[in-house]
Parts: structure tokens; sequence; C-alpha cells
């Protein structure tokens, strides 16, 4: 059962689905939308002074999913591979592929957005950030902290028994794809868990802007924060109307 938890990832714009028998669009509750003013680098709340990470410009529009410029689409379910090195609990090296980039965006997402340790989330973005996102680090320990608010436990310390968040990737799309940057659209499953509440589910679309730097692909930004049309239970035939394409269980190894 899909419930009406509204998780406030506070330097992030998703789009959300709720689900109570039949399908619904919610955009209300602690769902934030901001605008950012062109060419300051700070967001200007809309009815909220709640910072959020400004938009970088990218189209989610509903068109074919592509792999490099010049390439052959991408198949339809994806295999997700891991990355082939370990380093400080984080794993990386992703294949200079879209698969790579749909792979390495997966594993960020499922990270960093699962995290109810500020620390764990910051260590993740310095690892996997781009250079250019200098400020992933900071944002994501305060995406965490603010997830704890919300929960209703200290933003700092051990996480009480009976709290967590789970975002779990079930289908992607690509968007402008290059040999070297993609904008990949995660469907997720949303779960949070506290005494009290129990567990309640929703649908998050996450957009997450990949680059190749640094021999890898890093995230150069998490998008303009997804396009509430493309919101559906995932493996639906909704879904599968709207491009959606299945991510299949992650590969031990990665490979080219």
């Amino acid at each position: 059962m899909y419930d009406s938890y509204r998780p406030r990832r506070r330097w992030l714009r998703w789009s959300l689905l709720y689900v109570a028998g039949v399908l619904a669009v919610a955009v209300v509750g602690l769902v934030i939308e901001a605008a950012v003013s062109p060419g300051s680098g700070h967001p200007q709340a809309s009815g909220s002074a709640v910072p959020v990470f400004p938009a970088t410009g990218t189209q989610v529009g509903p068109v074919p999913s592509t792999a490099a410029s010049g390439g052959p689409p991408l198949p339809g379910p994806l295999p997700v591979v891991q990355g082939r090195e370990l380093v400080n609990g984080v794993y990386l090296g992703f294949p200079h592929s879209m698969a790579g980039a749909v792979s390495a965006a997966d594993y960020v997402v499922s990270e960093v957005f699962s995290t109810l340790d500020p620390d764990r989330a910051a260590a993740v973005m310095r690892l996997t950030a781009a250079p250019s996102y200098a400020d992933a680090p900071q944002q994501a320990a305060q995406g965490a902290a603010s997830d704890r608010e919300d929960l209703g436990i200290a933003t700092s310390g051990p996480v009480p028994a009976g709290y967590s968040l789970l975002v779990q990737p079930e289908e992607y799309q690509v968007r402008n794809a290059h040999a070297n940057s993609a904008t990949v659209l995660l469907l997720c499953d949303f779960t949070s868990t506290q005494p009290g509440a129990g567990t309640q589910t929703q649908i998050a679309v996450f957009p997450v802007q990949m680059t190749w730097a640094q021999a890898d692909w890093k995230v150069a930004s998490f998008g303009t924060g997804g396009d509430a049309s493309l919101a559906a239970e995932p493996f639906s035939s909704q879904a599968a109307s709207l491009g959606w394409q299945e991510l299949l269980p992650q590969e031990s190894t990665s490979a080219d």
C-alpha cells in the first residue's frame, strides 16, 4: 500500500506519485518547488525558504532513449553493472558506455538517498560527484539531516531503531545522450519506515546528469526535478507506454 509520507530532500526536486487504489500525481505536502535566479547559483524558493539544488536546464520530455551520440538505442531491460573497484566503501570504475552511465546513476541514487547518515551521504558524493559539482558532499549531508528531521529524529548521531529510508531504482530512461554525458532518469520506489507509522512507499522520478570525468562516470547534477507525467507504477503497462525500461539485478563485476 502506498502511503502519503512526503520526504523533503531539500537539495533535489523530484516527481512523486501517490498510489491509493489508483495512480494520481501528488504535488502537495512537503514536495518543494523552487525557481533559480539565472546566473546567481542560488535558489529562490517559491513559497518557501528551503534550499533546493539549482536547475540545470536539462529537458526531460518523452523522447526515445538513445545510446551515445550516433549509436544504436539502448536495449530494453538493462543489466546493472557494478564498479570495478571499492574505495572507502564506495564502488567506482564504471564502464565508459551508456550502460555504465545508467549503472553509476543507479548506484549513487541508491546509496545517497537511502542513507540517514549525513557522513555517509557526503562520503559517497566526495567520490562520485564531478569536479564541477563541488558542493555535492555538503548538500548530500544536509539532505540526509533534513530527512532525519522530517522523520522526527535528531539530525546527527546514531539512527534510532525502526527508522529507515530506501530508494530503489526499478526502471530507467536516457535523455540527451552523448559519448561523455547523459541525463539518466530513474523510476524508483521510495520507502520510509518509522515506529508508529510503519512502512510507507511512494514513487519518485529521479533525473541524474552524468558526465565522464576522471576515467569514470560522475554526477554533474541531479537535474531539473523530473517530469510528473513520467511517473507510473514500476513494471506496469503505463510505465512501459511512457518508455520506462527495466533495470535487471546488479552484476558482480563491470564490463565494457
